[in-house]
């Protein structure tokens, strides 16, 4: 029987070998330990959930059930100011949800110091958030914690805060008084030497909670860290509110292993991001991964109880002030980011008119940071536009000259930063650059008041939010105050309720600045397409250029036009439509417009001295149903009408549009427009009997002409001869 039996504990013996390795797997993998950290950067008061904001219930909900067998909840900034929930309280009601979310730290950001630090370190204390920034000084020593170390499961994570830099000349002084914020070599000096203590204190890892941004417009950025200090196992990172789904290593200068991913969730709590350390049985880190959570999958869960009714509460408290119509706007007020941050907009130029019309002065001016937000046509509520004016700025009076306001202007037309100016009493030509600092920057050309241009002698009243006048977003003025007005936010509500639909919407249409560029920005354009804005986007350009198929394909299908308007002899501009687009293509935007006839080209003996000639000769890829509009005001004026003539292939004229076409306000004319073809503009109308060549002594066949006529009046002279001499004979016989 016992030998019956070895088969039996063979086969057991050979089982339980197979199954070392797949134990000894499982094994491994319990000794494995994750730690997740769930971050969010720039929520800027959004605490709401709605089909693009998570909220911080929803938020609650997910954290709840996480399985890792850690978990950290990290803030990278900009948290506590930015919507009306969060102001109308001075940022209690975000600092009391994120007490109950169960944040473990947070790196201020530029707009946590809007209610002044001493507001913001007393809500951390009051709600218990560690305040992290190593870069933060009072009297040369820390405000905040330089850093923490965190334990999890066995497992110690070191969290290095750093605050922006930018924040000195961004904000407002008088919210930061006596504070200095480190930039440059100096925070990267003190970033490094922290590593180097965390890593002598034994953590397991090393992270760099940094609202610094990877824009190329911040001074010091995330980048900068993770490419000058080593040591960082991770970056997570606000400021410029960039979205990256699965972190992102493609920075210059990363070195797989050496470098560290940043990661950074966008703005306004349309995702939130779950990084993942995982650590092997010793303890060291093997691996770091990173995903998002965006606002419909988080649909998917149900609010948390208690931080529901926590925003419920302020809620209530809120909205007898908050749901209240205060006014309204006849069209779409535009604040989207790449159009605000790089040219004038409707919302910007009726803010800072608005501030004309509260102050009586000269010039108006703000910065585009002050603006948070769109709005869409229709009723206003108190809290649209509290969300999209937050900032509780007054509006003050002082006295530049013509000379420090070109200077100023030239400091701050930065294109994508937030002091960017919007602007009203005045106009501005400006050409686009890159400068010393590898920044996108527009010069002035020429800076002009009611059509006439500003001296540097003149002397000017000019408004501005006191946020501005006090050193904010770097402005600097030498004058002292004259007057302090309402706030903008007053001044807006009064503007709208004070002027018609008619008149907002001739306002919104018009605009006070053109910079001209001498290639296409590609990405500028795509951007202010893809914002999904109903509103044109000009384009000025110095030269004719190619407009790459992708900007083509992102205008198809958009209910608005794509302007392209070329600098030169004659300005003209090209016209394409989305709505009309279907197919994307490489577009030649070479034309000449000018009154010299096409060489080879005849004119029309009626034609007057002003014809305008179009040939797009040249041209050879113009998509259907493009207009061209070309400036004609200096010789035909505004309400005239001109006729539309083309020239085929042998060079006949030919009628296109005897109807007419009216010169409109600003002196254009706008027609379709044909790869290809000459066109002639005339203001009469011709016809058959009329369209021959001019006979002038400006052209090589007048010779010939003149030759027929003598030909002609000789054969007349010499037929009456012969007639009269015929019939002399006659009567003889």
């Amino acid at each position: 029987m016992r030998l019956n039996k070895l088969p039996a504990f063979l086969l057991a013996f050979l089982i339980m070998i197979v199954m070392v390795p797949g134990f000894a797997s499982a094994v491994s993998a319990e000794e494995e330990t994750v730690i997740n950290i769930y971050h969010t950067n720039d929520i800027h008061g959004h605490a709401v959930g709605n089909e693009t904001s998570i909220g911080y219930a929803r938020f609650r909900t997910m954290l709840k059930e996480d399985g890792a067998d850690g978990r950290l909840v990290l803030d990278a900034g900009n948290a506590f100011s930015g919507t009306a929930f969060a102001n109308l309280s001075d940022g209690q009601s975000i600092a009391s949800l994120m007490e109950q979310v169960g944040y473990d730290g947070i790196s201020p950001g530029n707009h946590d110091f809007d209610y002044g630090s001493g507001t913001l370190e007393q809500l951390l204390s009051d709600f218990g958030i560690n305040g992290l920034a190593i870069n933060i000084l009072k009297d040369g020593q820390p405000v905040f914690e330089p850093y923490r170390i965190f334990q999890e499961s066995g497992i110690k994570i070191g969290v290095i805060g750093i605050a922006t830099p930018e924040t000195e000349e961004t904000g407002d002084p008088r919210d930061l008084e006596g504070l200095t914020f480190l930039g440059g070599d100096p925070l990267l000096t003190s970033v490094q030497s922290a590593v180097n203590d965390l890593r002598a204190q034994n953590v397991n890892a090393v992270v760099v909670l940094s609202h610094l941004g990877t824009s190329d417009h911040t001074g010091t950025s995330s980048v900068d860290v993770a490419t000058k200090v080593s040591g960082i196992d991770l970056i997570i990172d606000g400021h410029s509110h960039d979205t990256y789904e699965t972190g992102y290593i493609s920075y210059p200068g990363y070195i797989q292993g050496r470098t560290p991913m940043i990661v950074q969730t966008g703005k306004y709590f349309e995702n939130f991001g779950i990084a993942s350390l995982t650590f092997d049985s010793k303890k060291v880190l093997v691996g770091v991964s990173e995903r998002l959570v965006d606002a419909e999958e988080a649909s998917d869960f149900s609010p948390d109880k208690s931080v529901a009714e926590t925003i419920i509460d302020y809620e209530k408290q809120q909205q007898p002030i908050m749901a209240k119509n205060i006014s309204s706007t006849p069209v779409f007020l535009n604040a989207e980011p790449a159009y605000l941050l790089t040219g004038s907009t409707n919302f910007g130029q009726l803010c800072t008119q608005a501030m004309l019309a509260d102050t009586g002065a000269d010039i108006a001016l703000i910065s585009s940071g002050i603006i948070s937000g769109s709005i869409p046509a229709g009723p206003i509520s108190f809290g649209t536009l509290y969300n999209a004016l937050p900032y509780d700025n007054y509006i003050v009076t002082t006295k530049i000259t013509g000379a420090e306001l070109k200077k100023l202007l030239n400091t701050h037309m930065l294109l994508g930063n937030s002091s960017f100016p919007q602007f009203a009493g005045f106009e501005i030509v400006a050409q686009k650059y890159l400068n010393d600092d590898g920044e996108t920057a527009a010069a002035i050309q020429t800076l002009t008041k009611d059509g006439k241009e500003v001296a540097d002698t003149d002397n000017f009243t000019i408004a501005v939010p006191d946020f501005i006048y006090y050193g904010g977003d770097g402005y600097e003025f030498s004058s002292p105050v004259l007057q302090e007005g309402s706030t903008l936010f007053s001044a807006v509500t009064d503007y709208l309720n004070s002027k018609s639909g008619d008149e907002i919407e001739a306002l919104s249409a018009s605009s006070n600045l053109t910079i001209w560029e001498e290639t296409i920005d590609a990405d500028n354009v795509v951007a202010k397409l893809e914002a999904d804005v109903p509103e044109d986007v000009h384009i000025y350009l110095n030269q004719a250029a190619v407009v790459p198929e992708n900007v083509i394909y992102s205008l198809i299908g958009k209910d608005c036009n794509l302007i392209f308007t070329v600098n030169g002899e004659r300005p003209y501009s090209f016209i394409f439509n989305g709505t009309e687009l279907s197919v994307p293509m490489n577009i030649n935007l070479a034309a000449s417009v000018s009154q010299d006839p096409p060489q080879g080209k005849r004119t029309a003996s009626s034609a007057d001295k002003n014809a305008v000639f179009l040939n797009l000769a040249r041209n050879d890829s113009l998509p259907p149903d493009t207009d061209i509009s070309i400036y004609v005001g200096d010789v035909y004026p505004p309400g005239s009408f001109v006729y539309l003539y083309y020239y085929d292939m042998n060079r006949d004229i030919l009628p296109l549009d005897e109807k007419g076409i009216e010169v409109d306000e600003a002196g254009n004319v706008t027609f379709p427009a044909n790869s290809g073809v000459t066109y002639l503009l005339n203001s009469k109308l011709l016809n058959a009997a009329t369209i021959f060549e001019n006979p002038t002594a400006e052209h090589p066949f007048v010779l010939g002409i003149v030759v027929l006529v003598v030909l002609f009046a000789v054969w007349v002279i010499f037929f009456l001869i012969t007639k009269k001499g015929a019939q002399k004979h006659d009567k003889q016989q």
